[in-house]
């Protein structure tokens, strides 16, 4: 073995110069019992990583998990317990991390077991939703795919949409999808065809003069058929549909109120 005395001079040495993650484990490598004695004590998150490292690839899975925990990486401890089969202490780890990687290592260990409600759950931390709402379209897990759609790119929103209207159901949440990836025409089409009039409601609140005209007026009459003048009169105005909105606040007597406001007098 080596000398206690120019061993410990050796470490010193090589501490100081921060050559000890390289240095003294090949300088200690044949002694394993003071080696591990070395790194528990060092509290150094690499030589606890690394040490972790070397006790997988012997097989000492149990002891590397403890060195992995040490060290607080995350991603190596999921990888151990799913490659052990051991999920439930996975999901344990998994919902009280931020560490993406680690959840959506279990996630598509989840999947390929075919736990999709859970695997779901950990491609959402993750923050990888596309694969969230992929697997909640394929089990019909419709109420879950809104959570996760909504935070999708807004390809993967119209593909949720263009589901929700397939399926003929949750044609609110169709409708929010298309608003929400900027088909506002779809949106509206829907939401008329549908009578979804709080939908209706939460995509006008929204529209400018950007929006085509035509569209503006079409909602104008909806709002009409269903007594809500004041938003008519709002999107007749946004329309450039003066005339009809005069119409309305003279026969709502709301010409002081309303048209003097609106002409800025």
């Amino acid at each position: 073995g080596i000398n206690a005395e120019y061993g410990g001079a050796a470490i010193n040495g090589y501490e100081k110069s921060e050559t000890h993650r390289f240095e003294v484990p090949r300088m200690l490598f044949e002694n394993v019992q003071e080696l591990e004695a070395y790194v528990i004590k060092s509290k150094d998150k690499k030589l606890l990583g690394w040490w972790a490292h070397y006790l997988e690839s012997n097989g000492e899975m149990d002891s590397a998990l403890q060195f992995y925990q040490a060290a607080e990486d995350i991603m190596s401890f999921e990888r151990i317990w799913c490659y052990c089969g051991r999920f439930d202490e996975a999901i344990s780890i998994a919902s009280n991390t931020s560490d993406r990687a680690a959840c959506y290592h279990l996630a598509r260990q989840l999947e390929n077991q075919e736990r999709f409600t859970e695997a779901v759950q950990f491609y959402g931390k993750a923050q990888a939703y596309t694969n969230a709402t992929r697997i909640c379209r394929a089990n019909q897990l419709d109420s879950e795919l809104i959570s996760y759609a909504m935070y999708s790119t807004e390809d993967d929103m119209v593909i949720c949409a263009r589901y929700y209207e397939e399926t003929g159901a949750n044609w609110d949440k169709a409708i929010m999808l298309y608003h929400k990836s900027g088909q506002v025409g779809k949106a509206l089409e829907l939401a008329f065809e549908h009578q979804q009039f709080t939908a209706l409601q939460h995509i006008t609140s929204n529209l400018d003069d950007s929006v085509e005209p035509e569209t503006l007026h079409t909602c104008a009459q909806f709002f009409l058929e269903h007594q809500q003048y004041s938003k008519a009169v709002d999107l007749l105005l946004l329309a450039k549909k003066y005339l009809e909105a005069l119409d309305i606040c003279i026969d709502k007597q709301w010409y002081q109120r309303r048209v003097r406001g609106y002409l800025g007098q």
